[in-house]
C-alpha cells in the first residue's frame, strides 16, 4: 500500500475519532430536565396555552420546549424551543424563574382539577366551567377528546371547548345544574340547608359544615357527618352569666332526598333551660321540639313545610304537647348577592296565631349575612303587629367542603 494512501486512511480515522469524541463529549454536556410530571420533558403548543407559559414566544410560532442544565460547575438551566419553521432557539433561565415557572404549572394545574377532586374527564358530571377569555357556563360533560371537551347546556347545539381554553372545571351537585345554567356566575353559597332559623329538609354534605353567630348573643356550630345526617349545637353567650347560666341546645337532624328537587327529614332541637330560685341560684330543665320536613327546590330556591311537636322534661307539665307548631318558609335567590327569605309559624295551641320572620340574606363563597325582621299576628286579641327594623341578624361562616362528588 503506498504511503500517501496509508496516510491519508490514519488521517481520516484520527478525524473520525476525533470527531466522535467532540460529538460525544458535547451530547454529554447537558442533561435534560423534567420541569413537572404534569406536563413531561417536552411541553407542547398546547400546554404552553393551558398554564400559559412562555409568553416571550408567540403561540403561532411556538411548537414544542424543553429545558436541559449544564453539567458545567455553574449548572446552568437553558430552554430549547422549537419553532414552526423548525427554528430552534436557546434561552438561559435563571434559577429563580425556572421554579416560578413549576409553581405556575401545578398551581395551574391544582386549579383545573374540580373542586370535589373528581377527574375533570368524568362524563355525565355536572360542572361549572371557567374559561381563559373570563366568560363561565354551566353544563354537563357529555364526550371527551384528547385537545377538547364536549357539554350539554341550555343551548340547542353542543359546546366543545378545546382543553387549552379552560381555566378551571368545578364540579357541581345535580341539582343545582338548573340554577348554575341560568346564572353560571353566580357560584355556590350552601347547601339550602336552613332559612334564617328555621332548618329545610336538605341537608348539609359529608364534611361540610358552618358557624353561626346570632344577634351577638347566639352561637351555633352545625357540621355534616354524612350526606343524610348532619349534627349542631346552640349556645347562649351572655356577657356575665356564668356557663351554668347560659342555654344550650343539640340540634341532630337527618335528611334524605327523594329525587333532584324533593327532599324530607326531620330533626330534633333539644335545649337545657336555665331557671333561676329565689336564691338565685341557678338550674335547669329540658325542652325541645321534634319536627318533620318536606322541602322542594334547589339551593337557591326552595320551599319548605313542616311539623313540630313541643317536649318538655322539666317543670310543670311534662311530655310532648298536644297541639303542632307547622312551619311554611322559602328562599329565593334573586341575584349574585341577595336572596330573599321569610320563614312563618303557624300556632295552633291556645288562641293561636302566626308569627314569622321576613327579610334577605347577602351572599358571598363562604359567607352569608342574614338581615330580618319578625311579626306576630294573633288569632285573637291586638292584632298584627311587627317590626320593620332589623331584629335578627345571622352570620354564618362555611368550611369544609364545598362540592358534591
Amino acid at each position: 500500500m503506498p504511503a500517501s494512501l496509508l496516510s491519508s486512511r490514519l488521517l481520516l480515522l484520527l478525524l473520525t475519532l476525533l470527531f466522535s469524541s467532540t460529538l460525544h463529549a458535547q451530547q454529554q454536556s447537558t442533561r435534560p430536565l423534567i420541569i413537572s410530571p404534569v406536563v413531561g420533558p417536552i411541553i407542547d403548543g398546547s400546554e404552553k396555552a393551558r398554564y400559559n407559559l412562555f409568553p416571550f414566544y408567540s403561540s403561532k410560532e411556538f411548537k414544542e420546549a424543553a429545558f436541559e442544565q449544564s453539567l458545567t460547575p455553574d449548572s446552568t438551566i437553558t430552554l430549547r424551543t422549537t419553532l414552526v419553521d423548525g427554528r430552534i432557539l436557546l434561552r438561559p433561565i435563571p434559577h429563580y424563574e425556572y421554579l416560578n415557572t413549576r409553581r405556575q404549572i401545578e398551581e395551574q394545574a391544582q386549579a383545573l382539577r374540580p373542586a370535589a377532586g373528581a377527574s375533570p374527564d368524568s362524563v355525565g358530571g355536572s360542572y361549572r366551567v371557567t374559561l381563559r377569555s373570563g366568560s363561565t357556563f354551566a353544563g354537563v360533560l357529555r364526550a371527551t377528546r384528547p385537545q377538547e371537551l364536549e357539554f350539554s347546556t341550555q343551548e340547542p347545539e353542543a359546546v366543545i371547548i378545546p382543553r387549552s381554553q379552560i381555566i378551571r372545571m368545578e364540579l357541581i351537585p345535580k341539582v343545582e345544574l338548573d340554577d348554575a345554567m341560568r346564572h353560571p356566575t353566580w357560584g355556590y353559597v350552601g347547601n339550602g340547608t336552613r332559612v334564617f332559623f328555621a332548618p329545610t329538609a336538605r341537608g348539609l354534605r359529608a364534611g361540610e359544615g358552618y358557624f353561626q353567630i346570632i344577634d351577638l348573643f347566639m352561637l351555633g356550630l352545625n357540621y355534616g357527618i354524612t350526606d343524610n345526617v348532619s349534627v349542631g349545637i346552640l349556645a347562649s353567650a351572655v356577657p356575665g352569666a356564668g356557663l351554668d347560666n347560659q342555654l344550650v341546645a343539640l340540634t341532630p337532624k337527618v335528611s334524605y332526598p327523594i329525587s333532584n328537587k324533593l327532599s324530607v327529614g326531620a330533626g330534633v332541637l333539644y335545649a337545657r333551660i336555665p331557671t333561676f330560685d329565689s336564691y338565685g341560684s341557678s338550674s335547669g330543665y329540658g325542652a325541645g321540639v321534634a319536627y318533620g320536613l318536606l322541602t322542594t327546590g334547589s339551593a337557591d330556591n326552595n320551599f319548605t313545610v313542616g311539623l313540630g311537636y313541643g317536649f318538655s322534661g322539666g317543670r310543670g307539665e311534662q311530655g310532648f304537647g298536644k297541639s303542632p307548631v307547622a312551619v311554611i318558609s322559602g328562599a329565593t335567590r334573586v341575584s349574585k348577592r341577595i336572596s330573599l327569605m321569610s320563614e312563618n309559624y303557624l300556632i295552633t295551641s291556645g288562641s293561636g296565631g302566626l308569627a314569622g320572620l321576613y327579610g334577605m340574606r347577602l351572599n358571598w363563597p363562604r359567607t352569608t349575612l342574614g338581615i330580618g325582621s319578625f311579626y306576630v299576628a294573633p288569632f285573637e286579641g291586638d292584632g298584627v303587629f311587627g317590626y320593620i327594623y332589623p331584629a335578627y341578624i345571622d352570620l354564618s361562616l362555611r368550611f369544609g367542603k364545598t362540592a358534591q362528588k
